[in-house]
């Protein structure tokens, strides 16, 4: 199912910084397509060197999401009994992990068709919905959490199909806590980005 969540919600996950001024729904669209537009012109390039792909989605998606805000959903309740030098470890190792992940998504995209819907609000945040069509009966529908921070719109989940990428981390990564302790999962999240 991660898998899944990830290879959809990677066809928003980039932008450039002119998106300054831009409202939620035009975000998604145009990061959307710039995304799409890099990774076909450079494909071959990517294939060959996967670490000129993550430095790419890094450079063009990180600075969108509000990986605190993340942070302190995946952690939920732990959250609190972090300290901020653990805080700031898993937010920084969830974010690799994130980079990486959505990274070798990209290459599951083969041209599906985006229908873009306009944002709705969301309490204070707003919710930007696209629809996929994968050629199944029914398209994948994606929703984005925006939410505002430092005046700009920042992702801090993506719903695919009604379920949550950030409730999915953290109802995994709460079993490992409640079994091994926050620096475990820490320990276990940096070894796995460091053979990737």
């Amino acid at each position: 199912m991660i898998r899944k969540l990830i290879f959809v919600s990677v066809l928003f996950f980039s932008t450039v910084s002119i998106v300054l001024a831009m409202g939620p729904d035009e975000l998604i669209r145009k990061t959307s397509e710039k995304l799409l537009e890099e990774f076909t012109a450079n494909r071959s390039t990517y294939e060959s060197d996967p670490s000129s792909l993550y430095k790419m989605v890094n450079r063009i998606a990180i600075p969108h999401f509000d990986f605190d805000r993340m942070t302190r959903i995946v952690l939920g309740r732990h959250y609190s009994g972090a300290t901020p030098e653990q805080r700031h470890q898993f937010a920084e190792e969830f974010k690799i992990l994130l980079v990486r992940t959505y990274s070798q998504a990209l290459f599951q995209y083969s041209d599906e068709k985006i229908k873009y819907i306009p944002a709705v609000p969301y309490g204070k945040d707003m919710i930007v919905r696209e629809e996929i069509d994968v050629g199944a009966a029914v398209p994948v529908r994606l929703e984005y959490l925006l939410g505002k921070k430092d005046g700009n719109w920042k992702v801090y989940d993506v719903r695919i199909d009604g379920i949550s990428l950030v409730t999915t981390f953290r109802k995994s990564y709460n079993i490992t806590i409640n079994r091994k302790g926050l620096p475990v999962l820490i320990a276990e999240l940096q070894k796995k980005n460091s053979i990737q």
